[in-house]
């Protein structure tokens, strides 16, 4: 009965994440207590199944629904201003995620960053309004 009722809970985890890309409210709309909620689904999203799974709700979605690259790079936003933000011991929550974030962001932007250039950063300051969109972040110490 708990093992069927954590996975209820798993999916409907996995419904919501995949349409607001908000980890803790949609933790929450799950039913996983607030105090724990977080925990419980990083380390459940650390399981290949659920990655996997994740991948194949949203490629599914995303085969009848047009996403705007603006609402996926908004959502990166959240997970980065998540991810930089403190925990009670004074240390990102989960700096992995952040850079993942970033990447995601990137990607999405189809921002390149060229390597062998004398500025490894050039191409991306061409187009500098979503750099400056990241908190905290100054674009001239990248």
């Amino acid at each position: 009965m708990k093992d069927t009722e954590n996975k209820q809970k798993q999916r409907k985890f996995l419904e919501e994440y995949s349409n607001t890309l908000d980890l803790k409210a949609s933790a929450l709309a799950a039913g996983y207590k607030k105090q724990t909620a977080v925990a419980n689904i990083r380390n459940y999203l650390k399981n290949p199944a659920a990655e996997k799974e994740l991948k194949a709700l949203c490629e599914r979605k995303a085969g009848h629904l047009e996403i705007c690259r603006g609402y996926i790079v908004a959502g990166y936003l959240k997970i980065l201003d998540w991810a930089l933000s403190l925990d009670d011991n004074g240390k990102p929550n989960d700096a992995g995620a952040a850079l993942r974030a970033l990447d995601g962001i990137v990607k999405q932007t189809g921002l390149e960053i060229s390597r062998s250039a004398a500025n490894p950063l050039e191409n991306t300051l061409q187009n500098p309004e979503i750099v400056t969109n990241i908190k905290g972040l100054d674009p001239n110490k990248i």
